[in-house]
């Protein structure tokens, strides 16, 4: 979720001192980890908030220069995709080996990169400056490792962004985005999958229903079947209100109709799905 305790330690107003000084102060911030981290982005981002002058300095100075190693140069190399064919052809370019994949919360000696970080911290400040970049179906977009951006929103249960995404739309061919691996590599849990394994009832809802409307009766209830795992299948039933479990009794995944589970003469048993 968003950072619950401000990232910017107080400093006064820091707009009294010359460029010089305020441009060092943010080179120090920029460059205490290996590479720029979502913590560095909205520190300094949140920097620029507290004075319009320091803004100027920050935006039209210190983020304008392509000195080596610069903040600009370092946004710049921040590796993202605009959709999943495009990660995988890059990622298996590189050599990339679809069994030794980044984890989804990035690599384990250097953590998540600037994007990721955003995403996992359900960050919206930070990700409405990176938005300006990335194409209008933002959900589709990859990170460095070939991670869509709803997966890494849903393994984080990141909420606003996740509302975000889903206003910003689904990709060209739905179906596979929603059955397919989360990742560009094709290793790993369906995008349905992670929605079920995060128990996010709603997101697993919007899921539900597009491909439901896309495969319009043709092969539904074999897609959820095959794309969901028994836990999968367990951790949204265990968090369903009453309207998904209809929903997913009359799709064939539960074997009792949701108005006797909520019954008062139902024995306790908890539902199964297949």
């Amino acid at each position: 979720m968003c950072h619950k305790k401000p990232l910017v330690p107080a400093m006064g107003n820091l707009s009294m001192f010359p460029p010089e000084i305020i441009f060092n102060i943010l080179d120090e911030i920029s460059r205490s980890s290996p590479r720029l981290t979502h913590e560095n982005f909205h520190a300094i981002n949140q920097l620029m908030k507290t004075n319009k002058t320091l803004e100027q300095y920050i935006k039209f100075g210190w983020m304008g220069s392509n000195a080596l190693n610069s903040f600009k140069q370092r946004v710049d190399s921040v590796q993202w995709y605009p959709n999943i064919d495009n990660a995988n052809t890059a990622l298996t370019l590189k050599g990339v080996n679809p069994d030794c994949i980044i984890p989804i919360e990035g690599p384990r000696d250097l953590g998540p990169d600037l994007i990721t970080g955003i995403i996992l911290d359900d960050c919206t400040d930070c990700f409405e400056w990176f938005s300006q970049v990335l194409p209008p179906i933002h959900m589709s977009c990859c990170n460095e490792g070939g991670w869509s951006f709803l997966s890494l929103a849903l393994h984080a249960k990141s909420e606003k962004l996740l509302d975000r995404f889903f206003i910003s739309g689904f990709p060209y061919e739905p179906k596979d985005f929603i059955t397919g691996s989360g990742n560009a590599m094709g290793r790993g849990p369906s995008i349905l999958g992670l929605a079920a394994s995060s128990g996010d009832h709603q997101s697993f809802a919007k899921l539900f229903r597009k491909l439901k409307q896309i495969l319009n009766g043709n092969g539904f209830q074999r897609a959820l079947r095959d794309k969901l795992t028994g836990n999968e299948r367990a951790a949204i039933r265990s968090v369903a209100p009453q309207y998904l479990q209809k929903m997913l009794y009359e799709a064939g995944l539960a074997t009792m109709h949701p108005t006797l589970r909520y019954s008062p003469y139902y024995s306790g048993k908890r539902t199964l799905m297949y």
